[in-house]
């Protein structure tokens, strides 16, 4: 490399000072910049279920609210009054959660929050049954008012009646009976705000 008498280099060295380039990032998928900060909500809906805070602070406050709304006296009109109690339970949710979060529900997202809502008020209705079937324990359970109100209704003579009345006797018609209304209501419940829920996301949508 050098000469043995001049100690003149022979050849070209490389410059062991020379700066060393910077490592080269590793090839892959191009790091997205960070979003501006301008305080909007994202372009898309988080997803409606019961990790959604929001949606589910709105469907409890719904159910709730709905429940006290339906629970009205108002005679020949209690049905039909819960009936519409139910399907605006549901419209009600997803308009609430268009508000709080700037967000439009598509159907399906839509009548999911219906659901939860109704899910709500089957639970709500459910303690309320429970605390009715303790005041009513003294006068001999929910048989002994059901065949009260049975025989106030209804003719000693009926034959339905007596069916009726011979299923009650029975512990497990008793059973049979409690948990037949328990799931009729709960897809009474639950189905009537899910439509409404669905329609509140279309009007929403309408609207955008």
């Amino acid at each position: 490399m050098f000469c043995h008498r001049c100690g003149k280099p022979q050849r070209e060295l490389p410059d062991v000072f020379a700066p060393e380039p910077h490592d080269e990032e590793p090839a892959g998928e191009p790091v997205p910049p960070p979003a501006a900060a301008s305080g909007l909500e994202p372009a898309f809906s988080p997803e409606i279920n019961f990790h959604n805070r929001v949606a589910v602070r709105i469907c409890l406050f719904c159910a709730v609210v709905a429940s006290v709304v339906s629970s009205l006296p108002l005679g020949v009109l209690s049905v039909f009054w819960l009936l519409l109690t139910l399907l605006a339970s549901g419209f009600v949710a997803v308009y609430l959660y268009h508000r709080r979060s700037g967000m439009f529900l598509a159907t399906r997202a839509g009548a999911r929050m219906g659901w939860m809502t109704g899910l709500f008020y089957w639970l709500i209705s459910m303690i309320v049954f429970a605390m009715k079937m303790v005041a009513v324990s003294g006068r001999g359970g929910l048989g002994a008012i059901l065949r009260e109100q049975m025989e106030a209704s209804a003719s000693r003579d009926d034959a339905n009646l007596q069916e009726a009345l011979r299923i009650l006797d029975s512990p497990q018609g008793m059973a049979t009976m409690i948990v037949f209304v328990l799931f009729f209501a709960f897809l009474f419940f639950t189905a009537l705000p899910a439509i409404g829920g669905a329609l509140g996301s279309k009007v929403m949508e309408k609207e955008n």
